[in-house]
């Protein structure tokens, strides 16, 4: 390996879980399955966010991708290569096509950056001269080449979280696998590091996937995001078509409800409503005149741009006798309505 090697993209490459499942033994001859037939396809070159909550599966499947765990069935291919028939030499140069960064940097506190991004090149045999010039290259890119020499205690949060970045990078990966990169950041420095990730992908190739639990995180850089459930996937695919969607979960989360005060009068029923923009008249328009035709009230609402869709969500405040003529309009209208109340 040359710092020159860097100044090529790496290979985008694509990966692929085909019937994936992950079972535990438990006492007594159970199991518990973390994985369950996960099939999932993340393009090359693309920012995948893979969500869910605590205990879905997010990160029994990085493991999974690493290789770390050997799935219990189905197969893991990162470009082409499936890891799951891998073993020993053949494994730890499959490996180095991925690089991995933690949700903290877990940096060596005696080692200067430099010398944190230089590790795993000196693990893998490197010489000095190279290992000195890549790690160098690699802090340029990630904003932090004048702060070669100092140690992760002179660094704030996002400065070690990018040194992280910046040694993941360092075997100039295929893939870049982030475990929660930003949750234990602050806002400027979650929206700074998730400005590199979306940099590196623009000017290494690299194919990026990020667990999270965040749905601002998945809103600001990914392409497209999965969602795990007990171990399932419950639902994929790109942004643009998740938020065309109203009526899926995803899109409901990546745009949620603005908090509404406790409804107390007991008169008005709160209606949910969801919609993207349509060819010709802007949806948003025909919600603001239907509701205004019908007697409803905005309480609250949001309108927003996310992968060049146009999406809004409006709290109404409706009659209650009113409620299921209002409900039928607006779903004939393609408008998704839910009855908070």
């Amino acid at each position: 390996m040359t710092a020159d090697n860097h100044a090529n993209h790496a290979p985008e490459a694509k990966v692929i879980l085909k019937n994936v499942t992950k079972t535990y033994p438990l006492r007594g001859g159970n199991e518990v399955h973390a994985l369950e037939q996960v099939n999932l396809e993340i393009t090359a070159g693309s920012i995948h966010g893979i969500v869910g909550q605590s205990g879905a599966g997010k990160s029994t499947l990085i493991r999974c991708l690493t290789a770390l765990e050997r799935v219990s069935e189905g197969q893991v291919l990162v470009d082409g290569v499936n890891l799951t028939g891998l073993r020993h030499t053949q494994l730890r140069q499959a490996r180095r096509k991925m690089g991995m960064v933690f949700q903290s940097a877990n940096l060596l506190d005696a080692r200067t950056a430099i010398e944190n991004v230089a590790y795993p090149l000196t693990l893998a045999g490197v010489d000095k001269k190279q290992r000195r010039a890549t790690a160098q290259r690699m802090l340029d890119i990630v904003g932090l080449g004048d702060r070669a020499h100092s140690y992760p205690s002179q660094l704030s949060g996002g400065q070690r979280q990018r040194v992280g970045i910046a040694r993941a990078l360092a075997h100039n990966p295929a893939v870049l696998l982030c475990d929660e990169p930003t949750s234990a950041l602050d806002a400027e420095s979650t929206r700074q590091i998730l400005s590199l990730l979306k940099q590196v992908r623009d000017e290494l190739g690299v194919t990026v996937i990020i667990i999270t639990h965040e749905m601002s995180v998945v809103r600001e850089i990914c392409d497209a995001v999965t969602m795990l459930e007990a171990g399932k996937v419950v639902e994929t695919g790109a942004i643009r078509d998740i938020v065309a969607k109203p009526s899926s979960r995803l899109a409901q989360e990546l745009v949620p409800m603005p908090a509404l005060p406790a409804n107390t009068n007991e008169d008005v029923v709160i209606l949910d409503t969801m919609f993207t923009s349509r060819p010709g008249i802007p949806t948003g328009a025909t919600v603001l005149s239907l509701a205004s035709r019908m007697g409803a009230d905005v309480a609250a609402g949001t309108f927003e741009t996310i992968a060049d869709v146009q999406v809004g969500r409006l709290a109404l405040a409706v009659p209650a006798y009113h409620v299921d003529a209002i409900v039928k309009t607006l779903r004939e209208n393609d408008i998704e309505t839910q009855v908070r109340k």
